[in-house]
């Protein structure tokens, strides 16, 4: 647990208590009614009941005109006074005008222990720490009126004018009117840890543990000193009490946990992290993003893998039927080996009469993984019976088509993508689509043409802007044009390493190998599956163009492992070398 500096949860001022409320009205009701704000019959009462009215409504400068219409029908009227300072004590206010009125509600009425704690608390606001000690001192040695708000105030301000032990003194003052009170004892560890005495914070902690057998709040914050001091076997044995006396308890569940995984005590982590997830009170979102962050460790992944898989059980127990712990679940049946389990498993997210369409796009995915197309079809005949007028699953039907190499049967889905598209930036990706399976198939003419169709909805289309100067390169023509395509690409998105790349291969193929050298520099540690065999070559390559030959074999090594095709190509350029 770290240090911090103590703000007093039994004395912390905010606006909301020193801004003028109906709550308050109430609460003055219950004072004689030579102090009752409501008890004399003026018109500065109506003015200041309709302030109070719009205060609470929270129309402040409304609230604030009212009150200042009181004083002017009798410039003593104290209640218009505290519910004006209140008003200017809010953010944006006039704090030392809010403090005048506070001051003067005091003056006119010393008894209202109500005017003179706002007084208190614009005081601190206004950083006037000597003068707010003087009134707190004031109001805690009023023996009729025990307050321990105004203890607590006078123990934060005496701290924070280094008085530590003063402080703690009034604290035992508060105790003597309280008992043992959790707040105090709070307070008073918050006070000597900041102040760097932590064994009197432990032995104090302890005792009050040892007197009260079902605290947990205290024994949890026992437990954290003990960690915070190193005392790491002392705060398990303190948790694992916590967590005897109330097994929900998330937050003693969550440091245990977080203990056994310090020590490097994996059964035990995974364990007590299965009991956490196991609780209603643990939100689902907080624990999906618990399994993720450990699912983006591989190597412990790899090695507790079973493990991770009772985990993710767990959340199908405590979640059961959720779409998104079935996509985790499936996803780690997938990291596991067990496609068709995993696939299974998505397969029961199509039950329903209208299913999400993430849910097909999902189970399309991992069909063409598996190269299934008769399966792809069926799937995505099925969402677009459900979803008709979404355009991407015609999209994603064509791309996996492509995949599988089902040319004309992906050429037929993206006119139908093309007779459903409803906006210009749709049609720019279909036509783009319809370029990249042109040039896969070895017709560029095509496939330029139906660039330059996509450009024409959409200029600022970066993947086929990229796409159509990459390929214009690569067949040398309209190098100039190409240049233009890729840097516009590349200033629509900055950070992405495909588009770099293509920015770079064109300045090479121009002849700017320095430049092209520099673009790949920034390229490569964006790319993020950190070794993209086209990236690599590409950059063996300008490395060879700019006499560099050793570092350009290092990368055309790099690419051969990365699993470049066709290897021939990388074996060619490497005997260069010999």
């Amino acid at each position: 647990m770290k240090p911090r500096h103590i703000l007093l949860a039994l004395a912390l001022p905010s606006v909301a208590t020193v801004a003028v409320a109906q709550q308050d009205v109430t609460a003055q009701q219950n004072v004689s009614a030579s102090q009752n704000p409501i008890a004399l019959d003026s018109l500065a009462v109506v003015y200041y009941t309709d302030g109070v009215r719009l205060a609470a409504e929270e129309r402040y400068g409304e609230a604030l005109s009212r009150f200042e219409k009181a004083l002017e029908v009798d410039p003593d009227h104290a209640p218009s006074m505290y519910g004006a300072a209140g008003v200017l004590a809010r953010p944006g206010g006039d704090l030392e005008e809010g403090l005048g009125y506070s001051s003067r509600a005091v003056e006119l009425d010393p008894a209202n222990r109500w005017y003179k704690r706002q007084k208190g608390l614009l005081l601190r606001f206004g950083g006037r720490t000597d003068e707010a000690i003087a009134l707190y001192e004031e109001m805690t040695r009023d023996a009729e009126r025990f307050d321990i708000e105004n203890f607590g105030a006078l123990a934060s301000l005496y701290y924070q004018k280094g008085r530590t032990d003063d402080a703690l003194a009034v604290l035992d003052s508060a105790a003597m009117h309280t008992g043992k009170n959790p707040a105090i004892l709070e307070a008073r560890r918050g006070i000597l840890m900041d102040a760097g005495r932590f064994d009197e914070a432990v032995e104090e902690t302890e005792k009050y543990v040892a007197a009260t057998p079902f605290d947990e709040i205290n024994r949890l914050a026992l437990a954290e000193m003990y960690a915070y001091g190193r005392r790491d076997s002392l705060a398990v044995e303190t948790l694992k009490e916590v967590v005897a006396i109330n097994p929900d308890n998330a937050a003693a569940l969550d440091r245990l946990a977080g203990l056994y995984r310090d020590r490097g005590d994996t059964r035990l982590f995974f364990s007590t992290l299965r009991q956490l997830f196991l609780l209603d009170g643990v939100t689902l979102e907080e624990k999906i993003g618990r399994f993720e962050s450990l699912a983006q460790n591989t190597p412990l992944y790899r090695r507790h893998f079973l493990e991770m898989g009772d985990l993710a059980l767990a959340l199908v127990t405590c979640h059961p039927g959720r779409d998104e712990v079935l996509e985790l679940y499936s996803g780690h049946l997938m990291r596991t080996g067990d496609v068709e389990g995993a696939l299974g498993l998505l397969k029961t997210r199509l039950d329903g009469e209208r299913p999400p369409l993430s849910a097909f796009m999902r189970v399309i995915e991992v069909e063409a993984w598996l190269r299934r197309p008769d399966s792809v079809v069926v799937y995505s005949d099925r969402a677009l019976a459900a979803y008709p007028d979404q355009t991407q699953v015609y999209l994603f039907r064509a791309n996996v088509e492509q995949y599988l190499g089902r040319m004309e049967d992906a050429r037929k889905t993206l006119d139908r993508a093309l007779k459903s598209a409803d906006t210009d930036s749709l049609r720019s990706e279909i036509h783009g689509a319809v370029g990249s399976l042109w040039h896969e198939e070895g017709d560029d003419r095509k496939a330029f043409k139906a660039y330059d169709k996509a450009l024409r909805y959409d200029p600022d289309n970066a993947m086929v802007l990229n796409n159509y100067a990459y390929y214009l390169a690569e067949a040398d023509r309209e190098l100039s044009r190409a240049l233009g395509m890729a840097l516009r690409a590349v200033n629509l998105r900055e950070n992405d390493a495909t588009l770099l790349d293509t920015y770079a291969w064109v300045l090479y193929k121009t002849g700017d190998f320095a430049e092209a050298k520099k673009i790949m520099q920034r390229a490569l540690p964006l790319d993020e599956d950190g070794g993209s065999a086209e990236l690599l070559i590409h950059y063996g390559d300008i490395l060879w163009a700019l006499g560099e030959d050793f570092m350009a074999t290092v990368y055309w090594k790099r690419a051969r492992d990365a699993g470049y095709e066709p290897a021939a190509e990388i074996e060619e350029r490497l005997s260069r070398t010999k």
